[in-house]
């Protein structure tokens, strides 16, 4: 169960009677379906003042890095601030109406997806404004999975500000004790964790954002993300394979063996796309098994570049290696592509 669910068999809220802000999305449901804002609201020991939404809002419809302006809920009447419009933490006067703030994200675990930065900047804002922080957990499909370079200073972005690996394991309430413990600029934040127990495989998969369309989207995501800075390349982003397959119209040819040392079972196939049929791969994770995905993608762009040159990937029209970079956390990892070698975090689990 997670902690949502965990929190309406309570006998009591936590610090009863607080006027209380939610940072919360769609997805922030129980397994039955009921929403945290509509439990909150029905609780007599709650007072919602105020809602907070990440990127893509509190419905979850924005497109990836589309603007969203604040709004009014339709039916409590009370303001939801958007936390990806005119800034990405919120400001002291949003926090000066509430006691409690509550948080429930359904995220990756993924550090460049940017549920995890919008976590930091909230309890870094709470902390500064004295207002004690109650997270509700959720378990991530990369749960306990770590792999990928370190966040490198002078890299910190929007897509990479907490200072862990790309994949880095943690559900969100297990990343704000850690961050807590680490982070001075935290050490004084009042914080509460309701955990999750067991797993959310038999639950209805509820999308946390537009093209996280499944389970093995999510699983895959850290493996094609890069698709967002490396140009002509199709990972049906958003369609029924979203994220679950790389495809391109001069794929190289590549040793399948080699691809089995990553814990995820990769077919090549002809993938098709709105340009025609390009030869790729399509992934699929294996869920509660090992696997290093950030590995599995350098080892993917290790053959691009022995076929093509490292222009393919980071030159040319609409390549981004600044992108790349942020999305990284580090520019070592493009450097060490460009220069033929392996960084230091690419350790294949087998062979």
């Amino acid at each position: 169960m997670n902690g949502l669910d965990h929190l309406v068999r309570l006998d009591s809220f936590p610090r009863s009677g607080s006027r209380v802000g939610l940072l919360c999305h769609h997805a922030s449901c129980t397994r039955d379906h009921h929403h945290l804002v509509d439990i909150a609201n029905a609780s007599s020991e709650w007072d919602v003042q105020c809602i907070f939404t990440p990127e893509h809002g509190f419905t979850g419809k924005a497109a990836p890095g589309e603007r969203i302006d604040h709004s009014i809920h339709s039916s409590l009447e009370v303001p939801i601030y958007s936390l990806y419009g005119e800034t990405r933490s919120p400001k002291p006067e949003w926090l000066s109406t509430i006691d409690l703030l509550v948080i429930d994200l359904k995220d990756l675990g993924v550090r460049c997806y940017t549920y995890a930065s919008t976590l930091f900047l909230m309890l870094r804002a709470c902390a500064e404004q004295g207002i004690p922080v109650l997270i509700l957990d959720r378990p991530t499909p990369l749960h306990g999975i770590t792999d990928g370079p370190d966040l490198e200073e002078g890299h910190e972005s929007f897509v990479g500000l907490i200072p862990l690996p790309v994949v880095y394991g943690y559900s969100q309430g297990e990343l704000a004790v850690y961050l807590k413990e680490t982070l001075p600029e935290l050490r004084r934040l009042s914080l509460e964790v309701i955990a999750f127990t067991g797993e959310e495989e038999n639950d209805p998969w509820i999308p946390p954002s537009p093209a996280i369309t499944s389970v093995q989207s999510a699983l895959c995501y850290p493996v094609t993300v890069w698709s967002e800075a490396i140009p002509n390349v199709w990972v049906d982003r958003g369609g029924a394979n979203s994220f679950q397959v790389w495809a391109m119209p001069d794929f190289p040819d590549i040793d399948m063996q080699n691809y089995q040392l990553f814990g995820y079972h990769i077919e090549e196939k002809d993938v098709k796309t709105p340009r025609g049929l390009w030869r790729g791969l399509h992934f699929t994770g294996q869920r509660e098994e090992p696997c290093k995905p950030i590995c599995l993608a350098h080892h993917l762009f290790k053959d691009i570049v022995s076929q093509h040159g490292h222009n393919r990937l980071f030159e040319g029209d609409g390549a981004r290696p600044e992108f790349f970079d942020q999305l990284a956390g580090t520019s070592g990892w493009r450097k060490s592509l460009i220069q033929g070698t392996d960084p230091l975090f690419f350790q294949p689990l087998r062979g």
